[in-house]
């Protein structure tokens, strides 16, 4: 085969596979995750200053459960609704970092984390589902003691 082909050959070789990984994801890797997929929702309900991240598998198509940070009282919760192997962690920036972990529980289950912080004190709050060491994390919501 001239050289002329091999070359042409192998550079379709690689368009081909490059096309392919662009079109089911971008790596390999990729495919290979077994673990369900989150969303998240910020919820503000009304009539106080708590901050409520609601925590959704996407994959089963059910509520996993939430994370409440409540300032009156300074308390950080974490509730897992379902019996779906996932847990639930509520995290709060103090230093050192508060969490409320729901992990190695059955569910139903809230875990409770409790303490005094200064007044009017800016925190970053958020949300993980976990289960061993893989976690998904809803992004990062400023909340105020």
């Amino acid at each position: 085969m001239p050289k002329f082909k091999v070359k042409l050959a192998a550079i379709g070789g690689v368009v081909g596979l490059t096309a392919g990984l662009m079109l089911t994801g971008g790596s390999p890797a990729s495919a290979a995750s077994t673990e369900d997929i989150f969303t998240f929702n910020f919820y503000y309900p009304p009539g106080d200053n708590s901050t409520e991240i609601q925590v959704y598998d996407a994959t089963k198509g059910i509520a996993s459960g939430y994370a409440d940070f409540v300032p009156d009282g300074d308390t950080l919760i974490a509730h897992d609704s379902g019996a779906d192997g996932y847990g639930i962690e509520a995290h709060l920036s103090t230093s050192p970092e508060r969490t409320a972990s729901t992990r190695g529980h059955g569910s139903p289950y809230t875990a409770v984390a409790k303490g005094n912080l200064p007044e009017k004190t800016t925190y970053k709050f958020w949300v993980c589902a976990v289960k061993g060491t893989w976690s998904s994390c809803s992004g990062k919501q400023l909340v105020i003691s």
